[in-house]
């Protein structure tokens, strides 16, 4: 559990902070909320669901 939990926590860092580098195109306009948003709320979602699978086995 602890490894799949890194592994998904670390794809979501990775995911956020590439549409974050990416969307302000080099910081040419401000970062938006809906930039990073909907893979910042999957990621939690997933992670959420994850842990609640985890507990429920216990």
């Amino acid at each position: 559990m602890n490894k799949d939990f890194l592994l998904v926590f670390s794809i979501i860092a990775a995911v956020v902070l590439i549409v974050i580098s990416t969307s302000t195109i080099f910081f040419a306009r401000h970062l938006r909320f809906y930039d990073y948003g909907p893979p910042l709320g999957a990621g939690l979602i997933t992670l959420s669901a994850m842990l609640r699978a985890a507990a429920m086995r216990r």
